[in-house]
């Protein structure tokens, strides 16, 4: 078994450092590729001369993560006793970057026929009640698109006021009718926020897109007060995941964590942090736990 771990570590594609005393015991091929040195030359030697680099120096010594630029590469850094993990994000980051810039540019090229469709909207008169309550639906879907289309160049938010949870819930059913159906979900948000609500809409709006989709029932939506903090949780009873945190990483389809072009959880943290929050997901009691935590005050 051991010589199968050690093979292991030979192969993997993430580097790593053992160190004791200052001293390098050990570095894989991928550790020595992304600091670039001669493993052969280090072993035994100074940890410095192998990291040269007194951030990782510290982090090693120290313990913690850090994501650093190191020799023209972005390596997320994570410090254990006697040990540091590397891994190379200079790909991932690039691929924000570029995600980014997209994003702005079709926001760009959104704004102008969006601009239009709301006035012409305005000069429709309905005939009955069934056509105004159409076209107040559709008012309320181009509202919604032009909140997106504002979100996706990450920069601007909305006014805030405090509103009841509870009114997101008839949009959002409304909004999801046809996943609805069928399925068992318990909606639970006794409390009020002072925040952007087409924003938290987004949120919960996506949140809940990808529970129904990849989730399993019972899908409960709550919302809970906290240490300061106002928490809105979408929980479902499906199986562990073996990753929580990547899924917030573009390119991550729902709960499973499929490669694909999903950026919902992505934008529910951009969104969080454009609040002043943080999106978190995580295992707990039986229930895989996806949502937004924002400040009271």
């Amino acid at each position: 078994m051991r010589e199968e771990l050690a093979q292991a570590w030979e192969e993997a594609l993430e580097g790593l450092v053992l160190h004791q005393n200052r001293q390098v015991l050990y570095l894989n091929p991928k550790a020595a590729e992304l600091l670039g040195v001669n493993r052969e030359k280090v072993v035994g030697k100074p940890l410095l001369l192998t990291l040269r680099d007194h951030r990782l120096e510290a982090l090693a010594l120290h313990g913690g993560e850090r994501r650093l630029l190191v020799r023209g590469r972005t390596l997320w850094a994570r410090a254990l006793p006697g040990r540091l993990f590397l891994l190379d994000e200079t790909t991932l980051q690039k691929r924000l970057h570029d995600l980014e810039e997209a994003a702005h540019l079709l926001a760009h090229e959104l704004r102008t026929p969006l601009a239009g469709i709301g006035p012409l909207l305005e000069a429709l008169t309905p005939k009955n009640a069934q056509e105004k309550e159409v076209l107040d639906l559709l008012k309320g879907e181009v509202a919604r698109l032009s909140r997106l289309v504002q979100d996706l160049s990450f920069t601007r938010t909305g006014s805030k006021r405090t509103f009841p949870l509870e009114e997101l819930w008839p949009r959002l059913e409304r909004l999801l009718a046809e996943r609805l159906s069928g399925r068992q979900v318990e909606v639970d948000l006794p409390h009020t926020a002072h925040t952007d609500p087409e924003a938290l809409f987004q949120i919960l709006l996506n949140l809940l897109d990808n529970a129904l989709k990849y989730g399993q029932d019972p899908i409960r939506l709550l919302s809970r007060k906290e240490g300061g903090g106002l928490f809105l949780e979408v929980r479902d009873g499906g199986p562990p995941l073996p990753d929580y945190e990547t899924l917030f990483l573009p390119g991550r389809r729902g709960f499973q964590g499929g490669l694909g072009q999903g950026l919902g959880l992505y934008l529910v943290r951009r969104l969080a942090r454009s609040l002043g929050g943080e999106a978190y997901a995580r295992r707990e009691e039986g229930e895989n736990v996806f949502g937004v935590l924002l400040p009271l005050n």
